[in-house]
Parts: C-alpha cells; sequence; structure tokens
C-alpha cells in the first residue's frame, strides 16, 4: 500500500509551490520544472523544446534569488508531511561527488576534488526514509566547493586539523545534518525519527550536539569509525562487548578506510 501510494507522487507537483518573490520566476520555474521532470535522465538542451526555453531555463538558474533552499522549500514541507504518516523515520545524510571534469575548458565555479586533476562540487543531502525504505523527501542538503588542497604533511596535517574549529571544518556537514533531522522531528513530534551517518559522522562534537538536544523523538546512529574512551576507563568496544547481545544481523560493507576531515 505505501509503495503504490508513493509511486503516484511526482516531484514536479510540489516544487510547483516555488516562490522567488517574482510572478515571472515562478511561472518561468514551473515550465522548466515541468519539463525536467518528465525526462529526468536526459540533459537539459535535450529537455527543452528549443533554443529560447534553453536560454531562459539558464537564465533562471543564473538569477540569484533563484536558490537551492527556495526551489526544495515545498518539497520539504511536503517530506514534513509524509513523515507524519509514519511513526518510525530513519533520516539519512551521506555526500556524494559532482564530477564537473573537463577535458580542455573547466566549468566556472567547480573546485579540485581528491586532487587538482579533478573539478566539480559536493552534495551533502538528508533524505528521510519510512521503515520500510521508502523515499519520502530530503529534509535538508548542503552543497559546496573546495577552493583549494591542503597540501601538508601528515603530521602538520593532523595538527592543523586539532587547531580548526569545526565550523570552518567540511565535516560540520554532519552537524547540519542533525539540525535538518531536528526541524524534521520537531515538525512531526508523533514519528520517531533517527538521524543516520556513515563512519565519517563519527565526530565528537556531533555527539555533544545531538546530547544537548532536547527533541526527544530525534535519535542519532552512527557507523563506528574510531576508538573512544569511555567515562569508565574503558575502549567502547570493550564496553559494549560486555552487554548482552539483544540480536544477529548480517551486512555485506565494503572494506575501505575511515576519512575523517
Amino acid at each position: 500500500m505505501e509503495v503504490g501510494l508513493m509511486s503516484v507522487f511526482k516531484l514536479s507537483d510540489e516544487l510547483r509551490g516555488c516562490d522567488f518573490g517574482d510572478a515571472r520566476l515562478n511561472k518561468r520555474a514551473r515550465k522548466v520544472i515541468d519539463a525536467l521532470s518528465e525526462k529526468p535522465n536526459i540533459s537539459i538542451p535535450a529537455a527543452l523544446a528549443g533554443r529560447a526555453d534553453i536560454e531562459a531555463c539558464y537564465r533562471l538558474m543564473d538569477n540569484e534569488n533563484v536558490t537551492p533552499d527556495k526551489i526544495l522549500k515545498p518539497h520539504v514541507e511536503a517530506t514534513y508531511k509524509r513523515v507524519e504518516q509514519e511513526d518510525f523515520v530513519l533520516i539519512v545524510q551521506d555526500t556524494t561527488e559532482v564530477d564537473l571534469t573537463r577535458p580542455q575548458q573547466q566549468v566556472k565555479g567547480a573546485g579540485p576534488m581528491d586532487s587538482d586533476a579533478r573539478r566539480g562540487a559536493f552534495f551533502h543531502p538528508m533524505v528521510a526514509f519510512s521503515f520500510a525504505g521508502v523515499a519520502l523527501g530530503i529534509v535538508g542538503h548542503k552543497t559546496w566547493t573546495r577552493e583549494a588542497l591542503k597540501k601538508l604533511p601528515a603530521s602538520e596535517k593532523c595538527d592543523e586539523r586539532r587547531k580548526t574549529p569545526i565550523e570552518e571544518k567540511e565535516s560540520f556537514r554532519w552537524l547540519e545534518g542533525l539540525d535538518a533531522a531536528k526541524r524534521t522531528a520537531q515538525a512531526c513530534p508523533e514519528a520517531t525519527c533517527v538521524c543516520v551517518g556513515d563512519s565519517e559522522a563519527d565526530i565528537y562534537e556531533l555527539f555533544v550536539a545531538h546530547a544537548q538536544s532536547k527533541t526527544t523523538n530525534l535519535h542519532l546512529l552512527v557507523r563506528a569509525g574510531q576508538n573512544r574512551n569511555t567515562t569508565g576507563d574503558d575502549d567502547w568496544k570493550d564496553q559494549v562487548r560486555k552487554t548482552a547481545k539483544i540480536g544477529t544481523q548480517s551486512v555485506c560493507i565494503r572494506a575501505r578506510e575511515a576519512k575523517i576531515d
């Protein structure tokens, strides 16, 4: 039943509520959204009718009043309504690379990724899922580019990381994701919301932020990525192994080293 209901959900219907403070922009946005949602798997020029529509689309995207937050605002509000219908919701956050590398002329505004040879941006969405694994929608997002790569020796890089405030690190995105999850939980007080992150989210500041939160229907689940001491001076792994096992679940996880900013 749930999957059937979600199958008729159209993102273009929700984004029609975008308001950029200009009736002409709103009208153009609705036209572009309808065209792109009908052909989401092809390029913008191929999805639009002709040169005039293509140029109008790019002018819309270049307009300073057209921001990602304004575009997604009606969708986020609609997502809250779907979350309200659930007893238990996972709010999953993760980062993906938008590789814009070109062989000749590079894309304006793109930054270095894992090397200067690769150029692009990073996108970090926070997506709500039902207990059955059905995507309910985006509740938050963050996009950024790097201005330059810091090429420091390992010892200096570690020292630099310790001195840099969390607000100035890329890893601050995990706290922003927790804030998005908290807003969702506060908007949907009857739903139990669990904010989920992988091993990159295993940072002390995130646990502190959650511990200080007074939103009782918000929980935090993070895949462990590093050793930590507990108040009992034991390693957290030893503490966990001393507790009674409540269940067993086998999962397939690709081997890799933790990446900590």
